[in-house]
């Protein structure tokens, strides 16, 4: 067993202050976004062996693990953002490297060949958009506006509707050629807002556009949002994201757990790159309800499993006199995320604080959680 040396990711839309005060470090005035925790190139974590030399990660492991973890602190919303199934990440990862299309290059769409669904766990409330609604719902929601964006659109919709249809409508928004002026998204925003000022929202649909408005003024992606579920998660809740789902997070900390790539078509609400051809063909699930994973029971310890062979995340609050035993076996990281937990296995003990987490290989047992507070274990659940 091994403490884990992490790495910080500094996006924009990061908290300068939640990861800084869990960490117990001094806030610098940057944005602290993620804290990343697996063996993905990117972001690799670090161990430090008996002999006192540190060497990452996948050293001690043998291998890259399937999964990568992560404490997520968002003070403003991310990108609309779809993540790609995984032959379509196999087949553009190859052709960005044989066009010779850097790693780190602003218009790179595929950075490894993997797919990557995902699932959020709420350290506290934690609000996103996931999935597109019913067409029904859609209707709905253009109809109660008369700027002529959205019934140009509700029109698009009736005369080519279902998924995809809406898919069809969603990449003519985003196309630089096909898209809507800057006058139209600015009056499509404007009736949005008094509508949610008069009470009149519809699903929350306009209380979105006025919100994300305040940070991407001009964006089309205003309009995609209006189209998507709004989810809340109260702390100890989790969703899950299927590849080909298209989504949004938009406020909350949350510990983050997903297969272990960093593929990412944007969808708009950012300044990055943004390919519509790519996205409409990623874009694959229906308009289901928001993903929430209902948690089994395992002694006491809850297992959020979505059903994919990457990943589950088991969740252990103890005090007092009480252990937790974790499920599961393989490689697996304990991340403690409140109180002061410690995390013992047949081959020794760590104490965690919240921030702070630790590797179990293979071959050190089952995992015990004692002391006061909350932990997380991400884990391969075969």
């Amino acid at each position: 067993m091994y403490e884990l040396g992490t790495v910080v990711q500094h996006y924009d839309w990061g908290s300068a202050s939640v990861l800084p005060d869990m960490l117990g470090a001094p806030a610098d005035g940057d944005p602290w976004a993620e804290l990343w925790m697996g063996t993905h190139p990117l972001g690799e974590s670090t161990v430090r062996r008996a002999d006192g030399t540190t060497v990452p990660l996948s050293e001690v492991v043998g291998e890259t693990l399937p999964y990568l973890l992560k404490i997520l602190a968002i003070a403003k919303p991310l990108s609309l953002q779809v993540h790609p199934e995984a032959v379509m990440a196999e087949r553009g990862f190859v052709r960005e490297n044989e066009r010779g299309v850097s790693l780190d290059a602003p218009h790179r769409v595929f950075k490894d060949p993997h797919h990557k669904p995902e699932m959020v766990y709420a350290l506290t409330p934690f609000e996103g958009l996931i999935a597109f609604r019913p067409t029904a719902e859609v209707w709905h929601v253009l109809e109660g506006l008369e700027s002529p964006l959205a019934q140009r659109l509700n029109d698009e919709l009736r005369a080519d509707p279902g998924f995809p249809g809406l898919v069809r409508m969603v990449g003519r928004l985003l196309s630089p050629w096909m898209g809507p002026t800057r006058e139209e998204l600015d009056a499509f925003v404007a009736e949005c807002r008094e509508k949610y000022a008069a009470g009149a929202d519809r699903r929350r649909a306009y209380e979105t556009v006025s919100e994300l408005a305040a940070h991407h003024a001009g964006d089309p992606g205003l309009v995609v949002a209006a189209l998507l579920n709004r989810i809340r998660l109260d702390p100890g809740q989790a969703a899950f994201v299927e590849v080909g789902v298209l989504h949004a997070y938009l406020s909350g900390t949350c510990v983050e757990v997903m297969a272990g790539s960093d593929n990412v078509l944007r969808a708009g609400l950012t300044t990055k790159h943004v390919e519509p051809h790519a996205l409409v063909d990623c874009v694959r699930m229906g308009m289901a309800d928001a993903h929430v994973v209902t948690p089994k029971d395992e002694g006491g310890v809850r297992v959020f499993a979505p059903g994919v062979d990457e990943f589950a995340l088991a969740v252990a609050t103890v005090g007092g006199e009480s252990v937790a035993t974790m499920p599961g076996a393989g490689p697996r990281i304990v991340l403690c995320v409140d109180g002061t937990v410690t995390v013992t296995s047949e081959e020794g003990a760590l104490t965690l604080t919240p921030g702070r987490s630790a590797f179990v290989a293979a071959a050190d047992g089952p995992v015990r959680v004692e002391g006061e507070g909350t932990a997380v274990q991400a884990f391969t659940p075969r």
